[in-house]
């Protein structure tokens, strides 16, 4: 229900939204409504296509060494209003636990799938891509280096039906990290590495990736001590990284947490971050406008926030989802940016007596917004879908 929020001085003020909700959209065919969701990724295609990837439970298995809940990672298209699985059961090993699951679109749509898979205690980074009407084997491509550390601290983008990481390392010598970008070599059957983009002698972690159209990586993170970090950007020249302004954070060396970034149709960056603001998770978000970093209203929200989604339209207006806990029960929020202030659709719970988690984002080429979340019914999450026409 579209409702017109005033809130307290200081933050992002929002106005009644012409985004107008549609019915529940229908779920795609084989989710089992008794299987918890623990993921979900939702991405549109430049041909108006949906794409919904689902990380859910299969039961429990005894390793020998202990009872685990083993997990099943499927996907389909929806294409025409009709959902279409792509394949099976797409985890490589079964019965493993399978997590941290990312989806990307190249420029044709092309689906490119990274994930975890456990391997006893030890998590391993593995790919697959939807080509020409079956996914790929690249199970010898998988990555697993420093795997407490690098195989959680990674974004995806994807082009010319190949994955694009920004990968980081730990270090031992000097302490701090590496943030690279990765891509495959196929010749050589290997993954390249970038020079590193942040300053390899201070913790760096979250980073977030974006390609502009001639395949060029434009990346954001975050680099400090936990209480006391930054956001920066760079984009890559061709010859080196280039830095866009300095950081991003509304207070310099503070708490800051999940950076996003997406390109606008100028290709200029627009990101998203978490950032304390007197012991709340404050949302921001700002463009870079060629010359420097533009504030895109105050904070968010009302509460903390937590696990932003983020997109953009063809008009160049991100759109934003996000958690909020009030009383400790998860609602989904989304705003959409007019040019001036956030338009405000939240929260969208279907009850908001249930929690619900894990908002994925999309914007088709119409400028409809589609909405993908998890929502507790009854113990078991559940995938739930929404449209908002333009």
């Amino acid at each position: 229900m579209m409702r017109q929020h005033a809130l307290l001085a200081g933050l992002a003020v929002f106005t009644a939204t012409a985004l107008a909700a549609t019915p529940k959209l229908a779920l795609p065919p084989g989710l089992d409504p008794t299987r918890p969701v623990r993921e979900l990724q939702l991405a549109a295609a430049p041909d108006g296509s949906l794409v919904l990837a689902v990380i859910a439970d299969a039961g429990l298995f005894n390793s020998g060494r202990g009872t685990f809940t083993a997990r099943e990672l499927t996907a389909w298209r929806q294409e025409g209003g009709t959902w279409q699985a792509l394949g099976g059961v797409l985890n490589y090993d079964r019965p493993r636990p399978v997590a941290n699951l990312n989806l990307a679109l190249d420029e044709r749509g092309t689906p490119i799938l990274v994930w975890n898979e456990n391997y006893g205690d030890n998590d391993v980074v593995v790919f697959r891509a939807f080509l020409n009407g079956r996914w790929t084997d690249w199970r010898t491509r998988y990555l697993g280096d420093d795997l407490p550390y690098a195989a959680r601290t990674r974004a995806v983008a994807a082009r010319h039906g190949e994955p694009v990481l920004a990968w980081g390392e730990s270090l031992r010598n000097p302490y701090g990290s590496r943030l690279t970008v990765r891509t495959w070599d196929d010749q050589a059957k290997t993954w390249t590495r970038s020079e590193p983009f942040n300053d390899i002698r201070v913790f760096s972690r979250t980073p977030a990736l974006a390609l502009d159209a001639a395949g060029r990586p434009i990346v954001a993170w975050l680099q400090g001590e936990v209480l006391a970090s930054n956001v920066y950007a760079k984009r890559w020249t061709g010859q080196g990284w280039e830095a866009l302004g300095g950081p991003l954070n509304r207070h310099p060396n503070t708490y800051v947490a999940a950076t996003r970034l997406v390109l606008d149709p100028q290709e200029h960056p627009i990101a998203a971050w978490l950032e304390d603001v007197n012991g709340q998770d404050g949302l921001f978000v700002s463009r870079w406008d060629g010359q420097a970093w533009v504030p895109l209203g105050g904070r968010l929200g009302r509460g903390s926030a937590s696990a932003p989604a983020l997109a953009v339209d063809s008009a160049g207006r991100p759109v934003l989802a996000w958690v909020e806990e009030p009383g400790g029960v998860g609602h989904v929020n989304l705003a959409r940016w007019d040019g001036q202030t956030w338009q405000n659709l939240g929260p969208v719970n279907r009850d908001l007596r249930r929690d619900a988690r894990s908002p994925s984002v999309a914007v088709d080429p119409s400028g409809a917004v589609v909405l993908a979340w998890r929502e507790d019914e009854g113990g078991v999450y559940r995938v739930e879908l929404r449209r908002f026409e333009p």
